[in-house]
């Protein structure tokens, strides 16, 4: 063996440096019982995904015939407003790019035409009287 590494060896105190001998664990403990598990709530319905369908409903209730004219105005400014600027954009950018393929030209214009009239369609749309 080297003999600085001899040194070193004695110098060193190796029964801090090693871990002592394992201490025999008491495994027989009391275990908490698992916590009950919380109710889900209530829902008005049993639908489960009725929450999703919260801003369909209201786009329907606008639609029916009783609701007035200024109400309807009101929410195609509200709704429809950001969703037409976005679509106009949308269709600017798409016909303005040069070099663009056929197909992403179609393709950008439907979608950008879909975002202009979704909000005027659903809203502004004559809906039928539903059978009694």
């Amino acid at each position: 063996m080297d003999p600085k590494l001899k040194a070193l060896i004695e110098q060193t105190n190796l029964s801090d440096l090693l871990p002592s001998a394992t201490q025999d664990m008491d495994l027989q403990q009391p275990v908490a019982p698992p916590e009950p598990a919380k109710p889900q709530p209530a829902r008005s319905t049993n639908d489960a995904l009725q929450v999703h369908f919260g801003g369909t409903d209201m786009v329907g209730k606008l639609a029916n015939a009783p609701t007035s004219g200024r109400i309807k105005t009101f929410a195609m400014i509200l709704l429809g407003g950001p969703t037409i600027v976005f679509g106009l954009l949308l269709l600017g950018m798409v016909w303005t790019e040069p070099g663009k393929s056929v197909f992403a030209l179609v393709y950008g214009t439907v979608i950008a035409a879909v975002l202009i009239g979704i909000w005027p369609y659903l809203l502004f749309r004559k809906r039928e009287k539903p059978a009694a």
